[in-house]
């Protein structure tokens, strides 16, 4: 197994299940396990589906006469070669049989069909002989290193194992899940065969073909000196290598090749870049191109990357793009250029960045881009051909007695972030060489940070990539030193300092880079000799292939390093120190802090509770004492503090602007805005000297555009009894003046869910004139109109076992002034509402006129209103009525039977008062009291505002 490889908990299960039964025959050859992760028998029947994905194969092949050859070429050379074999019971349908299909691949130098089998189909039971599998440690190299290492020394070896997968057995217990169906012809029967070996398709295989091959090298590594180097030479079945000399690399040929022959496997498709290692590889087995190798043009592919031997060197083959310039189409078509080692990173960001600016834009996966984009992706596929004509040596330059340094830079900018590394090698002779070995560049987040932050953030990057380097390279080849540099002074400061002394973000990172380089090679450099800052920006391909100081470093790196233009650690002062944490506690918060308030506040459903989780903050910080109640200068703190943060969100350069006396956005420029003592944004104006409070001639100014704000509104809505837009905009505007704020209030009326459901649409006849006594300027409630709301339930006290009694509600509305006066009534006896009526005389004075509704409305209503209409029709309540109001001089009139139109004046008021007495009290049951103390708090409400 691989030194230092974490395992997790199923990892090391599999590694059991075949430390426990593989085995290897008297041949070399290995038989290992199939490792279940759960009990095989949960798979279903997979016979069918094998049998109907196998029928419509056949019907693909009959297609080409030519696919059908090579098929059944493909299937009886496993078949010759002992890879599968007929099953002995061709009845049996028992375990799991493994659907099979093709693939071609014209390009292929070797293989141009290949057969795939399909281990993730299900059975019945929905699960798949890759769901009931183990899927085993990744065990394999990264594709990064083992192309570094392709590129450390001079001379280049590259080989395949022959059908690795296929050289190693499955043990015979494990026949009976690796079954499939096949025959050469439709017109003979369908025979069930069993796959002896490692197969294709399977999750487990990955790990039991590179453990098996870890196993070999295990067993041999007494006979085979070779074996220890080997691991990080693999991918998969490629062996990709160089070597300091041809010597060493025939030795290393022949090592590895007896090694694997004695554990079955074949190496085939030997290519190298130099004749003398090639006279030593027999014909039969180097790559059959190998034989025009002398070509100019002649081009190899290794692991993905584009090799000519002759020339040694790297390049790319970039197809022409047809796709259409949207944000698919570009996402898509920059996916297929395959650059492992960031060589072409310059313009792979700079279509990273414009499908940035889509995301920005909003721009759906389909649409047509802005016309800057699209001139600029026009550009950028017009240029592309140029980079038939870039290409990179394969070999960095290093040999024998050579001094060999490493060269990391980084950089950043607003948009994005990158580094790039270089080897410097000091040959023999005195020459000094520079090659580029790798680069990387990131998109820099939609959250916008500070330029010090992305460059550490770059600096952080680079010491990641330059540690990965190191260990590929420093086994293998003493590395002299490993130079660091960077252009910003600050970053450079931070890396040197000790990270306890940073912020979050900053000491973080600071403690990852001390740990993967050492500071003390760290420098600065001036801007324009910066190679990766073409990774901050991104390069369109003209500009790629003539930029020499991304593909060849800057120059001075050629000249001794006693005349590098670097400065150290020690140039710069303490002044290139920002964000160091603070000893003091202070109400001023840095910005971070802010965003990470601000989208604390997002997460906040109430205005309360955000008010009560910021003064826990306050108390944590120290800014407000600790004590175990909340009170109301703690809020009240809390409240500036929210409410500061905001301002400087949306308002910062109009607060500088006031402060420095410079005239403030034209937004704002109209509502005369002020700082106040505690530094808190308000609206100006000319009212002084009124009786109103600060408050309200000086409204906090915020912007409508955060959660906080919809927050603020909602609690004033359902504090004052789910009012109206209307009623809510005047609310809103006694503390705070938000910018469209009509229209933003309008919006969170109609979010409200209980003002929606109980608040429905309806139309409305047109209305006629309205009657004298409702245009005419008279005293308010000399002409009053009245009406009965209930029956509302209610109970004496709160005492268990309380049964309900019904309670009624006498409204008077004031004709001329819509004036509301709300009396409590216990029954509907004539008395009773008498009484009501004195009260109401008492505390509004005499009136003129008493308007009321026939009664007839009541007719159609339900049966708990028969007693009001009862009352009303009673000639005993009309008498007693009639000598009261001619005691009062009051003239008594009624509406026209059936036209409740007729009093809407009061039927408003009734409504408007049920709507906000039900909204706030739903179904409770109120005490006497209550219910009088709920009604002079709504009458209080219904007058004042």
């Amino acid at each position: 197994m691989a030194e230092n490889l974490k395992l997790s908990p199923e990892d090391i299960a599999c590694e059991d299940i075949y430390s426990s039964e593989f085995s290897r025959n008297e041949h070399g050859i290995y038989k290992v396990p199939l490792p279940f992760k759960e009990d095989p028998s949960q798979l279903g029947d997979s016979f069918l589906m094998a049998k109907n994905r196998f029928l419509n194969l056949e019907k693909r092949l009959e297609n080409s006469v030519l696919l059908r050859s090579d098929y059944n070429k493909a299937m009886s050379d496993l078949i010759e070669k002992g890879f599968m074999s007929k099953c002995s019971d061709q009845s049996d349908t028992s375990g799991y049989f493994i659907p099979h299909h093709m693939v071609t691949k014209s390009d292929s130098v070797s293989t141009k069909l290949r057969v795939v089998f399909d281990a993730s189909a299900k059975s019945t039971s929905g699960k798949s002989l890759n769901d009931v599998l183990h899927c085993g440690a990744k065990l394999y190299s990264s594709l990064f290193c083992v192309l570094l290492n392709f590129r450390l020394f001079p001379y280049a070896l590259n080989g395949d194992i022959t059908k690795m997968f296929l050289q190693i057995q499955v043990c015979e217990k494990y026949w009976q899940f690796q079954k499939l169906i096949w025959r050469p012809s439709p017109n003979d029967c369908l025979t069930f065969f069993n796959l002896m070996v490692v197969t294709f398709g399977m999750k487990s295989s990955p790990f039991l073909a590179l453990r098996t091959i870890h196993q070999l090298i295990i067993d041999e590594a007494e006979k085979f000196s070779v074996s220890k180097n080997i691991v990080d030479k693999l991918y998969m079945d490629d062996l990709v290598a160089s070597f300091l000399t041809e010597d060493e690399c025939i030795l290393f040929y022949r090592n590895i090749t007896d090694l694997f022959k004695s554990g079955g496997f074949n190496f085939t498709k030997w290519s190298a870049n130099s004749n003398q290692v090639l006279q030593n590889i027999p014909l039969s087995d180097q790559l059959e191109q190998m034989v025009s190798w002398d070509e100019e043009n002649f081009t190899l592919k290794v692991l993905g990357l584009c090799w000519n031997p002759k020339a040694d060197v790297l390049f790319f083959k970039i197809n022409q793009n047809t796709g259409p310039c949207t944000k698919r189409g570009m996402l898509s078509y920059i996916l297929t250029i395959y650059d492992p080692l960031g060589l072409l990173a310059p313009i792979v960001l700079f279509v990273k960045l414009l499908i940035k600016k889509l995301w920005v834009c909003k721009i759906d996966w389909d649409s047509v881009p802005p016309l800057d984009i699209v001139t600029l992706w026009n550009s950028f596929n017009t240029q592309l051909p140029l980079l038939q004509n870039l290409s990179f040596p394969r070999h960095i330059n290093v040999e024998i007695d050579c001094v060999f340094q490493l060269l990391g830079f980084s950089d950043a900018s607003e948009k994005a972030y990158g580094a790039v590394i270089f080897s410097r090698v000091l040959l023999p002779n005195g020459t000094i060489k520079i090659e580029i070995i790798c680069s990387k560049s990131k998109v820099a987040p939609l959250k916008v940070e500070s330029i010090p932050r992305l460059e550490l953030c770059g600096l952080l990057l680079l010491s990641d990539l330059m540690k990965v380097v190191t260990d590929s390279y420093s086994s293998k080849f003493k590395i002299d030193k490993s130079f660091c540099f960077t252009d910003s002074s600050v970053t450079l400061c931070w890396a040197h300092s000790s990270p306890h002394l940073f912020n979050v973000f900053v000491a973080n990172r600071i403690s990852k880079i001390q740990q993967n380089i050492d500071i003390s090679n760290l420098f600065h450099i001036a801007g324009v000799d910066n190679p990766a800052d073409v990774l901050s920006r991104g390069l369109l391909p003209e500009q790629l292939v003539e930029c020499k100081l991304y593909l060849s470093g800057p120059s001075w790196l050629y000249t001794p390093q006693c005349d590098w233009p670097i400065r150290s650690y020690q140039d710069f002062t303490d002044k290139e120190f920002p964000e160091i944490k603070s000893n003091l506690a202070v109400v001023s918060i840095p910005n971070e802090e802010e965003n990470s308030l601000l989208e604390m506040f997002s997460r906040c459903s109430t205005w309360s509770k955000l008010l009560k989780i910021v003064v826990y903050v306050l108390k944590f910080l120290k800014i407000l004492p600790k004590s175990q109640t909340i009170n109301a200068e703690a809020l009240s703190t809390a409240e500036n503090v929210v409410i500061k943060i905001l301002q400087r969100k949306f308002f910062s350069d109009d607060m500088a602007n006031i402060r420095k006396n410079i005239i403030c956005s034209p937004v704002l420029r109209k509502l005369c805005p002020f700082l106040d003592n505690e530094g808190i944004l308000r609206v100006g104006g000319r009212i002084c000297n009124s009786d109103l409070s600060y408050s309200q001639q000086h409204p906090i100014l915020l912007s409508s555009k955060h959660h906080v704000v919809g927050l603020i509104i909602d609690y004033l809505h359902q504090k004052n009894f789910h009012s109206g837009p209307h009623l809510l905009l005047a609310l809103l505007r006694q503390r705070f003046w938000v910018l469209g704020a009509r229209n933003f209030v309008r919006k969170r009326f109609q979010a409200c869910n209980i003002c929606f459901r109980l608040s429905p649409k309806c139309s409305y006849p047109k209305m006629g004139d309205l009657p004298r006594s409702r245009v005419l300027e008279s005293k308010p409630f000399l002409n009053t109109a009245s009406d009965y709301l209930g029956p509302i339930s209610i109970v004496l006290t709160h005492r268990r076992g309380q049964r309900p009694q019904k309670a009624y509600v006498a409204v008077f509305v004031c004709l001329a002034t819509k004036a509301i006066h709300l009396e409590v009534a216990s029954d509907l006896s004539t008395p009773c509402f008498l009484n009501a009526f004195k009260r109401f005389l008492s505390r509004r004075g005499p009136i003129k006129t008493m308007l009321t509704d026939n009664g007839t409305n009541f007719v159609g209503a339900k049966n708990h209103l028969d007693q009001i209409y009862s009352l009303l029709e009673s000639q005993d309540y009309k008498d007693t009525f009639a000598r009261e109001l001619a005691e009062f001089r009051i003239v008594w009139s009624m509406n026209p039977p059936a036209s409740p139109h007729f009093g809407g004046i009061f039927e408003s008021c009734v409504k408007s008062f049920k709507t906000h007495f039900f909204r706030v009290v739903g179904k409770q049951l109120l005490s006497y009291e209550e219910l009088t103390t709920l009604t002079r708090y709504a009458n209080r409400m219904f007058v004042e505002l």
